[in-house]
């Protein structure tokens, strides 16, 4: 072979390889932007199956009002949310929309692009899809897609939701998952990871992307009961105190944690709802924190009354509610968490 030709493979695979990370946009349905009436909700799901939680699709496609679903993904493929939504594919008679489009976006110029913020402002519902939670962060910081997403979230009024990923980055306080864990082998960090040390580099918290309303001072975790991550809700809590924003304190600190295939969604009020197979927990800070120095394990304990934890299963979704406002709820159960001396 000879060297030129060589060469010329060696190009073109470079450009193969680059034009095969290019930003991807599809679209399902009327490509002609429609304006429709919308309502504000704010949807948080814990990941896994979206068919467990469909009563909530239902709830933020009828607050979408027939228009434009734009689905935002960090990464990967185009998934099946389109044919999902327009086709009804699960049969769970979703309300119809004029379109959905799907944004995979491949690093962080992808966010700056006036098209992909055309597409998010002429949007009725944004929906992040799960993923990689960093990208989500590091990507949007500062970007025209998270200008306009915050534009359409509080102006526009219309609903946005996100899972596992998406639910992260939806939030005052975001677990932003820049480092592995310590010590697991598949590199998530644990419960254990965070009591042990809730001051390591690995608890990576961000304020600096987007905030939905009520949720300043929130933090939220994901696949929460599948991967046992009450402990890890409980210490990203702590550190958000030790951190020293200056509005976080231990009274005022809060999380929200959602099991795999259930959501919970919530109105302009606050007022908030629980969707699909699992539960959502409330949490707040309850008494000062005794023990958190670098390197060293949490202690929060005060007579096993550290945070104030609000329970809602799915199930009781037309009878147990939550009011994000006052932080108080109804029709669920109330117990305490705590982490005492290991």
């Amino acid at each position: 072979m000879s060297k030129i030709l060589s060469f010329l493979i060696f190009i073109f695979s470079i450009l193969f390889s680059q034009s095969s990370m290019a930003i991807k946009i599809f679209t399902t349905g009327n490509p002609r932007d429609v304006v429709a009436k919308t309502n504000s909700l704010i949807c948080l799901a814990g990941g896994g199956q979206d068919d467990l939680w469909s009563e909530g699709w239902s709830a933020m496609l009828e607050a979408a009002g027939g228009g434009d679903v734009v689905v935002i993904r960090a990464g990967g493929d185009r998934g099946g949310y389109e044919s999902w939504i327009y086709n009804d594919e699960g049969s769970h008679g979703f309300p119809r929309v004029n379109s959905i489009t799907t944004i995979s976006l491949e690093n962080a110029k992808d966010a700056n692009r006036s098209d992909v913020e055309k597409l998010i402002l002429n949007a009725e519902m944004v929906f992040f899809a799960g993923g990689d939670q960093s990208k989500y962060i590091n990507w949007f910081r500062d970007s025209k897609l998270a200008a306009a997403v915050d534009y359409v979230m509080n102006k526009k009024k219309i609903p946005i939701g996100g899972t596992s990923a998406g639910m992260a980055l939806l939030a005052g306080i975001d677990y932003a998952a820049n480092y592995s864990s310590p010590s697991d082998r598949d590199g998530l960090v644990t419960s254990a990871d965070v009591l042990k040390d809730p001051t390591g580099h690995f608890v990576s918290l961000d304020r600096s992307v987007l905030t939905p309303p009520y949720l300043n001072q929130v933090v939220t975790d994901t696949h929460f009961s599948q991967r046992d991550r009450h402990g890890r809700l409980l210490g990203f809590m702590a550190r958000a105190v030790y951190n020293n924003y200056g509005d976080i304190f231990c009274n005022n600190v809060k999380g929200i944690g959602a099991d795999e295939g259930t959501a919970v969604c919530y109105t302009e009020s606050g007022v908030a709802r629980v969707y699909g197979a699992g539960k959502v927990f409330f949490l707040i800070g309850n008494a000062p924190i005794e023990k958190i120095v670098a390197g060293s394990s949490l202690i929060w304990n005060a007579e096993k009354l550290a945070v104030s934890t609000y329970v809602i299963d799915g199930s009781q979704f037309l009878t147990a509610q939550f009011d994000l406002n006052l932080w108080i709820g109804s029709g669920g159960a109330h117990e305490f968490w705590y982490n005492a001396e290991p």
